[in-house]
């Protein structure tokens, strides 16, 4: 009872983000306007420009014009064909089912190449469904089909892309933007700061004067972003935002601690060549963060390269320093060296990160993939029964088939509906499949209602025209907000247009009750046919986030006490991808959990403890990563390595433990191991806020295994 009122709260919650009402009016314009035109015309067709249009603003979603244009023209292109195919296998029965089957199995595992090509195959698949429930008596009206539906969508793509382009993540590239420019004022001065050789009371007022309102311009983004992005059908665009968001924050970090060291230099050594070129590479990084704010609010439309110079220590000023300064100068000189490479880093991989985003293809020294790579790889790589798309795309296509057979068999009116249930229900995961099945079920009831209540008081075109404009316009507004409440308006259009096509005002019971069989054999399909609950799932997430930021933590310490040559940058950039990647689907396969209908007593506070302290683990190394590696005694690299050792070990334990449902082997004493604070007073500061964080990570290990009241399946043994 009390995960059914979870779930009953989940159905009506309302995501905390504006609707979308231009997105809607426009989408409401490409709908209706076509069937105006035709009902003034007593053109036939009217329905299907209006299915065409619709489908095609229902798969713009956002992103560059290139983006845009591709998916809404490969919208157009599948639901032409799915609307011919759809009448000719309309024709018999025994050839609608195998269709069927094919087509719509072919569309679900279309989402190999991403989010866009996923709704463009929803879509085409809705198109022939309603195609193949309305045959038709010769090729000649099939192909009119065909094409009636391709026009609807040119409609739509010719007013989105060149009458009302709508940018929906404007407000968020502005914030961003706008988050590099507070660096960027920070940075310059600081290096103004040094140049005049400035007290530490103009120091400390810089510091609170930029600090909070760099932070506060942050937060910002960040919440401007999230709110953007949050109910939105598409993911891509929204995470190239958020990785430059993220970008800025270590820029941020990096800054602070560069202007640190700019401030303990003495008067003399602000005046030594080897400082000026580190003030001159601070001053780069200041345009090239102008440049990078540009790009971000322009999204690509003047593209300026960057061909400035970050310079570099010169090798012989750095052997005069020997016996001019002292150690420290000479590491506190090191120090900053370091610190600019990273800022150079991070500068390369925003500009990667804008380039995409622009949506414009990424300079690379290897030639680019084949076609047949880029088609045919994807392909071949989820062509496996442990690939989550080709399953999915496999129970959507056998639910399907049995929706059409049922259909066929048993429904005279309409039955096209339940197969167009069960299309939108299904999710790749349980969660999300149930709580789809909730409200598409309940908004399906509550706008039927509303549409018996309504057909007998709209009677002619000119009454039901405008009514059907605003419930298309509201229902794709608030797609974001809620899909129930959405459903309750989609409905509502629908049958009010069914009903006045064909006279037959009981489609709203027929609605209501197709709709509830449709979601019946949705949840049957998802319970019955390859499902992996998440709770197996989740192991295997928590056991991949300890495993990436144990390499992590091996790739830091390598640096600090390993051979002369040092990992490069874009191997520690790779590593971060990495543990950000698996940490993100960790908390994603946890969000999953907790919204299955059957899950079992998971235990909360140990994986939100452990998906906490993995991101804190993450950030202990980077600042190990970040310290200077000079002057680390032999003693010192002999106690940090079996140090390592013992820590990798205890993370690599830990990830078969989460993995396998057993308890932990027993924590080692690794503030034994750490260096004795008079030798390296730094790193053994560092390694005890690593060796705390690990702690933290064992016990929520720990509990979760004893707080878990249900045997987990083991998995296989590995060689």
């Amino acid at each position: 009872m009390r995960r059914l009122v979870e779930h009953a709260k989940e159905v009506v919650r309302f995501a905390p983000v504006r609707p979308a009402v231009m997105a809607g009016i426009r989408a409401a314009i490409a709908t209706v306007l076509p069937l105006v035109m035709a009902q003034a015309l007593h053109l036939p067709g009217g329905l299907w420009l209006c299915l065409g249009g619709f489908n095609a603003s229902f798969a713009d979603k956002g992103g560059s014009y290139r983006a845009r244009a591709s998916s809404m023209g490969a919208g157009l292109c599948m639901g032409a064909v799915a609307a011919f195919l759809g009448a000719v296998a309309g024709q018999e029965a025994a050839l609608s089912i195998a269709v069927a089957l094919v087509w719509v199995t072919a569309c679900s595992f279309g989402g190999v190449y991403g989010a866009a090509a996923s709704v463009v195959g929803n879509t085409a698949s809705s198109a022939f469904i309603v195609s193949l429930a309305l045959p038709v008596h010769s090729w000649a009206e099939a192909f009119q089909r065909g094409g009636l539906l391709a026009l609807g969508a040119l409609w739509a793509m010719f007013l989105s892309l060149v009458l009302w382009p709508i940018r929906p993540y404007g407000p968020s590239r502005l914030a961003v933007a706008g988050g590099f420019r507070a660096v960027e004022a920070y940075a310059g001065e600081v290096a103004r700061l040094f140049a005049r050789g400035a007290s530490a009371e103009a120091w400390q007022e810089q510091i609170l004067l930029h600090h909070a309102r760099i932070r506060e311009t942050l937060e910002v983004a960040g919440s401007t972003l999230a709110a953007t992005r949050r109910g939105r059908g598409e993911s891509e665009r929204g995470e190239q935002l958020l990785v430059l968001l993220q970008i800025a924050e270590v820029m941020f970090s990096t800054v602070i601690a560069l202007g640190d060291v700019l401030e303990s230099q003495r008067s003399e050594a602000r005046a030594h060549p080897e400082w000026e070129r580190v003030d001159a590479a601070l001053g780069t990084f200041c345009l090239e963060l102008q440049r990078l704010a540009r790009g971000v609010e322009r999204e690509g439309r003047v593209r300026e390269p960057s061909a400035l110079d970050w310079g570099a220590p010169t090798p012989d000023a750095a052997r005069s320093l020997e016996w001019e300064w002292e150690p420290g100068e000479r590491a506190a000189l090191g120090y900053a060296w370091r610190l600019v490479s990273r800022l150079r880093g991070f500068v390369e991989a925003a500009s990667k990160t804008e380039t995409r985003l622009a949506g414009e293809p990424l300079a690379s020294p290897s030639p680019p993939p084949s076609w047949a790579q880029q088609v045919l790889g994807p392909v071949r790589d989820n062509l496996s029964m442990g690939s989550l798309v080709f399953r999915h795309a496999l129970r959507v296509g056998l639910t399907t088939t049995v929706a059409v057979a049922v259909s066929l068999a048993f429904i005279p009116s309409h039955g096209y509906w339940v197969t167009i249930t069960v299309l939108t229900i299904l999710q790749p995961y349980t969660g999300a499949t149930f709580l789809r099945g909730l409200q598409r079920v309940g908004g399906t009831v509550v706008g039927g209602l509303l549409a018996a209540g309504l057909a007998t008081s709209l009677n002619t075109p000119a009454e039901l025209m405008p009514f059907v404009f605003v419930t298309v316009a509201i229902s794709i507004a608030i797609i974001p907000l809620n899909y129930g409440l959405y459903t309750v308006f989609l409905t509502l259009t629908f049958v009010l247009l069914a009903e006045f096509e064909s006279g037959d005002f009981t489609l709203a019971r027929v609605r209501v009750l197709n709709t509830l069989m449709g979601g019946g054999l949705a949840l049957a399909g998802m319970w019955l046919l390859w499902e992996r609950p998440e709770r197996e799932l989740l192991p295997e997430q928590l056991a991949a986030a300890l495993r990436a930021n144990r390499e992590h933590f091996l790739l830091a310490l390598s640096e600090r006490v390993g051979p002369a040559s040092p990992p490069s940058e874009s191997h520690f950039s790779e590593a971060r991808r990495k543990i950000g990647l698996a940490t993100l689907n960790a908390e994603a396969s946890f969000l999953r959990l907790m919204s299955e209908p059957r899950r079992r007593a998971e235990p909360i506070e140990p994986v939100m403890t452990l998906l906490a302290y993995l991101r804190r683990f993450a950030a202990a190394v980077i600042s190990v990563a970040a310290s200077p590696a000079d002057g680390v005694s032999r003693e010192s690299r002999v106690q940090v390595e079996r140090f390592g050792d013992s820590a990798a070990l205890v993370l690599e334990d830990l990830a078969e433990a989460v993995h396998r449902g057993r308890a932990p082997s027993p924590l080692p004493d690794l503030d034994g191991l750490l260096p004795v604070p008079e030798q390296e007073p730094l790193l053994r500061l560092q390694l005890e806020r690593v060796a705390r964080r690990i702690g933290v990570l064992h016990g929520a290990v720990s509990r979760r295994v004893a707080q878990t009241p249900l045997e987990r399946p083991a998995a296989p043994e590995t060689p």
